[in-house]
């Protein structure tokens, strides 16, 4: 049975990028997923001229990283010129450099307005590269987007920040680092720590942080780490940590949104050489099918 067509076709961009991880293998993830969805119910509602990119370079090479992003970047605000609710599958989460650089670029010079942005996530991942203490890039997109950090990472597609503290929320935070949280601090950045979170309080604080983002800028990007949720249901991850997000509680959540204001969405961190039992892609597949439905 087909699921209804969503009002904005389904694009996916895949950010082939595992380099800047820790643990090499999240770069296979968007062919698995893409390839898992064949003959699911979903799969008609997205469109046959979606897009896989490879990060070639190594883990530590700015020219490569910067032109990588930028193409992600540019592929993500031509999605939503054409009117395309962009997926974006990574990947380490060093793809959120591109996705939200070229969300952030589309508003700015399509509707003047502000991004704004949901990251759900064990991690703060707002280092910059001298307070790092692993050097991997997938630690440090937000303290990116923020502005903060490499200059060829911070000017994708523009010389301003991607990113304003107001418009920016954590959930599922319980993992991080003197200097994220110092950086975070000082900016106003909204954090709700997993320890605050019971089901009933994760939804009732998404939901109304989700409309008063809506309410602010008009749309609401989610960027999805899949080590924010419970690590005992999601375990294909390289960076897992205890407790997290139940993933029936998240997506029910989702449900409860107003997903024709999602601007546009990313999973990222996901690992199929550690998924066993299939278990983690399951959630993708039922997740894309959330979304599918409400945008």
């Amino acid at each position: 049975m087909h699921l209804p067509h969503p009002t904005r076709p389904l694009t996916v961009i895949g950010s082939g990028i595992g380099q800047c991880g820790r643990i090499i293998g999240c770069e296979h993830a968007p062919e698995v997923i893409l390839h898992a969805l064949a003959g699911q119910a979903v799969q008609h509602a997205i469109r046959p001229d979606s897009h896989l990119l490879y990060y070639r370079g190594d883990a530590h090479d700015l020219n490569a990283q910067q032109a990588y992003f930028t193409q992600i970047a540019q592929l993500t605000e031509q999605t939503l010129a054409h009117h395309q609710f962009p997926l974006l599958l990574g990947g380490d989460h060093a793809c959120a450099i591109g996705t939200w650089s070229g969300a952030s670029h589309y508003l700015q010079t399509h509707k003047n307005a502000p991004l704004s942005l949901i990251w759900v996530d064990a991690h703060l991942d707002a280092h910059r590269p001298d307070t790092s203490p692993s050097g991997n890039l997938h630690g440090m997109p937000v303290a990116h987007l923020l502005g903060h950090g490499a200059q060829a990472l911070c000017e994708i597609l523009s010389h301003t920040p991607k990113l304003k503290p107001e418009y920016l929320v954590y959930f599922g935070i319980r993992s991080f680092e003197t200097p994220e949280l110092e950086l975070l601090t000082k900016l106003g950045v909204k954090i709700y720590y997993q320890h605050e979170l019971t089901p009933q309080r994760f939804q009732a604080n998404f939901t109304a942080e989700y409309a008063r983002l809506v309410n602010a800028t008009g749309q609401v990007g989610i960027s999805l780490d899949l080590d924010g949720l419970d690590a005992t249901e999601i375990i294909a991850v390289g960076t897992p940590e205890g407790e997290g997000i139940g993933i029936h509680s998240f997506l029910n959540t989702l449900k409860n949104c107003d997903l024709t204001s999602l601007l546009a969405f990313e999973i990222a961190e996901y690992n199929p050489q550690l998924d066993t039992y299939r278990h983690s892609l399951q959630f993708i597949i039922e997740l894309i099918k959330v979304l599918n439905h409400g945008i």
